[in-house]
């Protein structure tokens, strides 16, 4: 009942992260609608960059929405596999027929990983090469991942190349209006005006190009950034999800017979220790990750942090250093002993051979 109880949890979890995405585009199409006259203006001071911002926009939100259903469809098969094996040990239902559903074609999305997972257990494999599977199954979702990361930056860097055509329209417009601005007693002053107003028009357009690029482009990657997220953390539960169930069920269910017996005391811990440093390595990248966003959000800290362990290390090498100089010492003070020994013996067989 636990068990089920924590399937149901996780499904439910990847279901939140969509609604959340669901939700979340949903505000801002409200926001963009309420504001569309704005909106509407600065798309077209400049339609090719902004149009490809929106393009790229909606490419990356469709490529993270079908990743996400993705994820859900595959925690949910997960859920209905620990529910069968659940069902086979109760001896509700007969491992053959368990074993025919979850290798079968009716797992879309799992029945790949699931038959990994049955021919590394029933050749008894478990320490040496379940948890690298575990291990791929994390990364792919990271190069998932890495097509949005992308995505987002590609519409930050669009955002500043339409600012910086922008600025460079808007310079080439105030240069021609200074360069043509002549007033002589005889001008017109209202020609002059006009005149004046119809070449301010180039610089305006420029600064127009650049801002609405510039809030295209932000906001899009804004978007993006959320979603993404959000498939961080679904994918993060669905691999916890995925650990849970091999460990937990497919161990116990496929696990070679053979090895159950006298050798399963030897099998079973290296398995467990080779899946504890697998957790250690992912648990080091966590804190890689955090200590880089720690570094990003205060530098202060970062140098002070730095400051402080390179404090350590100089603590320690001088230690260090004083030990090796001790034993250096000794050393020297030995052979100048076992030296003078030397010479005092060999100074006593020449007096006594004079």
């Amino acid at each position: 009942m636990l068990g089920h109880s924590k399937r149901t949890g996780a499904v439910g979890g990847d279901t939140r992260y969509l609604l959340r995405s669901i939700l979340f585009i949903a505000v801002l199409a409200a926001l963009a609608y309420l504001s569309r006259q704005p909106i509407v203006e600065g798309f077209l001071a400049n339609t090719a960059l902004n149009g490809t911002i929106l393009g790229i926009l909606a490419f990356g939100a469709l490529y993270t929405f079908k990743a996400l259903l993705d994820v859900l469809l595959v925690s949910r098969e997960a859920g209905r596999a620990g529910a069968l094996v659940e069902e086979a040990q109760r001896g509700n239902r007969p491992l053959e027929h368990v074993n025919e559903i979850l290798l079968g074609p009716s797992m879309r999305g799992l029945g790949e990983f699931l038959r990994t997972v049955h021919r590394i257990l029933s050749r008894g494999e478990t320490s040496a090469t379940l948890p690298y599977l575990l291990d791929s199954a994390a990364s792919r979702g990271e190069d998932r991942r890495a097509l949005v990361r992308y995505l987002t930056g590609a519409l930050v860097l669009l955002g500043l190349i339409g600012t910086f055509y922008g600025l460079l329209i808007t310079i080439g417009g105030v240069r021609e209006v200074l360069g043509t601005l002549e007033a002589t007693p005889e001008s017109d002053t209202v020609a002059l005006l006009s005149g004046l107003k119809s070449r301010l028009a180039i610089p305006l357009e420029g600064m127009g190009i650049a801002f609405s690029s510039s809030l295209f482009g932000l906001l899009a990657s804004l978007v993006l950034a959320f979603l993404e997220l959000q498939l961080f953390h679904a994918q993060n539960d669905l691999h916890a999800h995925l650990e849970g169930l091999v460990v937990g069920d497919l161990v116990p269910l496929w696990e070679r017979p053979a090895s159950r017996a006298g050798p399963s005391t030897a099998t079973s811990p290296a398995y467990v220790g080779a899946l504890l440093d697998t957790t250690a390595e992912r648990l080091d990248r966590v804190v890689s990750l955090l200590e880089s966003q720690v570094e990003r959000d205060d530098g202060g800290a970062r140098i002070a942090v730095q400051l402080a362990g390179l404090n350590e290390h100089l603590e320690s090498l001088r230690q260090t250093l004083d030990i090796l100089e001790r034993e250096r010492t000794g050393e020297l003070r030995n052979e100048l002993r076992l030296l003078s020994r030397a010479l005092t013996q060999s100074g006593s067989r020449d007096a006594s051979a004079t």
